[in-house]
């Protein structure tokens, strides 16, 4: 009974493990989708000057629009730029001035490989060197703070993961330790009569499958439950619309469960086994 008590809270354990990991990588997806967006709608504003010409315009778009980090190059001119800034602002300032004091401007959106503070100088310096560019901005700022909460979420979600992991492996030793002990006599009888180790360890070895398979598919379970109970109460989420990821995912949580619980109890045997049986208590 204290044997299957064990294995009861070890499959708990690693079920708790699988579901946090299973959370945290969920969550890294989804930030990671987050931050491509972001990235790609980050703005990079190439100012040319104010004689512009058509001709001028034109060439810079399809120089624009032929290197490998721009995804796309939208230009404003002057007029356009003038009422963005009405809208913006509810009234029309520039009457007031009597004249246009805007410089006409491509809008670029960087590809998302390109959009980070170590590509940024270079793109910067390509972009102002180009003929008919009288200035570049970059919001560096933005992408400085995104990059930052992406590091601190990352480094805190492996933290987690590897507590609650030691937690279960904790739990998976304390059931092997339990189980060799309530069943000695019946090994050391074994060994007495020359049975090989692998014999002796592969009934729990077939056991702890079984348990990594069942935590598995429990924390499947649960992850399924959280996805479409978030999608249920804030469907911009959209947590369970990628069937691919969340099939992918299931799969690893479950190979994870395996691999937590079948190495933890061939450690856990390996130790033990090498004890006086009747030095374990």
């Amino acid at each position: 009974m204290k044997s299957a008590s064990a294995y009861f809270y070890s499959i708990f354990a690693t079920t708790l493990v699988l579901i946090v990991m299973g959370a945290v990588i969920v969550m890294a997806y989804e930030a990671r989708q987050v931050s491509v967006t972001l990235k790609e709608n980050l703005t990079v504003e190439v100012v040319m000057s104010d004689d512009a010409t058509i001709d001028s315009v034109n060439i810079l778009k399809a120089t624009l629009q032929k290197q490998t980090f721009v995804k796309k190059a939208i230009y404003v001119s002057k007029e356009q730029a003038a009422e963005s800034l009405k809208k913006e602002l509810g009234e029309n300032y520039l009457e007031i001035l009597g004249y246009n004091p805007l410089y006409p401007s491509f809008r670029v959106n960087l590809n998302e490989a390109y959009a980070n503070q170590k590509s940024f100088d270079r793109i910067q310096r390509e972009l102002s060197s180009l003929p008919g560019v009288q200035q570049v901005n970059i919001q560096k700022s933005v992408l400085t703070e995104l990059d930052k909460y992406l590091r601190n979420f990352t480094f805190l979600g492996l933290l987690i993961g590897a507590l609650f992991l030691a937690f279960a492996v904790s739990l998976i030793f304390s059931a092997i330790k339990l189980d060799i002990f309530s069943r000695r006599q019946v090994i050391k009888s074994m060994q007495l009569f020359g049975a090989t180790r692998w014999f002796i360890i592969k009934p729990y070895l077939a056991r702890s499958i079984l348990n990594g398979l069942i935590s598995g598919v429990l924390a499947a379970a649960a992850i399924i439950g959280i996805s479409y109970y978030l999608d249920y109460q804030i469907p911009l989420l959209g947590l369970t619309t990628d069937l691919f990821i969340f099939a992918l995912l299931f799969a690893v949580l479950i190979l994870l469960g395996i691999f937590i619980s079948f190495f933890s109890t061939l450690i856990a045997l390996t130790k033990y086994l090498n004890y006086k049986l009747d030095d374990l208590y």
